[in-house]
């Protein structure tokens, strides 16, 4: 199962459209991915470039990188859901400054970002395992 960038986009944005508002609000903020460490600087590798895009939460922005197309279908899905967890973490660190400021309607589509984003991480797993695990049994193995 590889799904491209395009594809998870379209995930996330249907997920993302159809967060009601108070399902969003009653939602809980959890800090399960620490904050990224800064890489040392130096020459570039595409193993670089791919951890660098997975630490800024560009999670829609990986198909075009060697590193990650050469990867198998598992570790594109780890990659990718990864960068979605760093994006998460740093949707959920913004949170406070749009409360403190009283942008409340920013405030909302933000938690509806985070709310499509998790949902998306949980059914990219799903999908997956359910699909390979099924594989699994079929063949006998």
């Amino acid at each position: 199962m590889n799904l491209t960038d395009d594809q998870v986009k379209k995930i996330v944005y249907d997920h993302e459209a159809k967060a009601p508002d108070q399902t969003v609000l009653e939602g809980k903020i959890l800090d399960d991915v620490p904050p990224s460490t800064p890489q040392a600087t130096g020459p570039s590798s595409p193993e670089k470039e791919l951890r660098r895009r997975i630490e800024s939460g560009e999670w829609d922005n990986l198909d075009d990188l060697e590193a990650f197309r050469v990867r198998t279908p598992e570790g594109q899905l780890m990659c990718r859901t990864e960068a979605i967890d760093f994006r998460i973490h740093q949707l959920e660190g913004k949170l406070p400054m749009l409360l403190n400021q009283y942008l409340h309607d920013a405030y909302i589509q933000v938690l509806k970002k985070i709310y499509a984003l998790r949902k998306t991480n949980a059914g990219l797993f799903y999908s997956f395992y359910k699909t390979s695990g099924q594989r699994d049994l079929n063949n006998g193995t």
